[in-house]
């Protein structure tokens, strides 16, 4: 259903315009990022990342783009997640604040799913995020921004579990424009902002108390970790 992003079929004059959004996003980030004077600060700041998204969805669905996704639409939620670091430590930060019984459960629910990851390789085989609770999103506000610029044209193919799912290019164009060129900013800086599968990587955070210092000094922690890799 909602496949990586994949630029082979822009035209030259997108790959440009794409390529230099991204430069831009980059430039923005770093100064800002640069300017950080906190560890959480460099966290946190992956939410104007996150608002960006939103604005791009929203602006789309104020300009009469015909997005059909509602909560209690459920159907993408099934689909593999990628996040980056920032925005993995930003979804931990949450489960943390939350009673020790509450963190334990998270890590157990999540460790269950890890479990049987060798059965996702097929739509009918996927189980749903671990995050979904009654076809809603336990982390919704803190979502990562693969998921944010997930929408759908027609929820009718994505009910049929269509191969691909009719989306509109301004918004994937303008969503991916602000996460690499925010990644690559990171990344500049010396933090690992690559793409790391969600579930694996809040259970890595969630079960090391360390791997957030570890991150700071710059290396990249969340690669090749599964909950049932010990």
């Amino acid at each position: 259903m909602y496949m990586p992003f994949c630029s082979d079929t822009l035209t030259e004059a997108e790959h440009i315009a794409l390529r230099q959004s991204i430069t831009n996003v980059q430039c923005a980030a770093e100064q800002s990022l640069s300017a950080c004077q906190s560890d959480e600060a460099l966290v946190g700041f992956i939410t104007n990342l996150q608002n960006g998204v939103d604005r791009v969805v929203q602006t789309a669905v104020d300009r009469g783009v015909a997005i059909q996704c509602k909560a209690g639409c459920s159907d993408c939620c099934h689909a593999k997640v990628e996040a980056t670091a920032p925005e993995v430590f930003r979804i931990a930060n949450v489960l943390m604040s939350c009673a020790t019984e509450e963190v334990d459960a998270w890590i157990a629910r999540l460790a269950e799913y890890g479990s049987h990851a060798g059965d996702q390789a097929e739509w009918a085989l996927r189980r749903p995020c671990p995050f979904l609770i009654d076809d809603l999103c336990a982390i919704y506000d803190v979502r990562p921004g693969t998921c944010r610029k997930a929408h759908s044209l027609d929820v009718n193919a994505c009910k049929a579990g269509a191969a691909t799912i009719p989306q509109s290019l301004d918004v994937v164009l303008a969503a991916e424009a602000l996460m690499k060129g925010t990644a690559n900013a990171y990344q500049t800086l010396g933090y690992d902002a690559s793409r790391h599968e969600l579930v694996y990587a809040v259970w890595c955070v969630l079960t090391d108390p360390e791997i957030k210092t570890r991150w700071l000094a710059g290396e990249p922690v969340l690669g090749g970790i599964t909950p049932d890799s010990e």
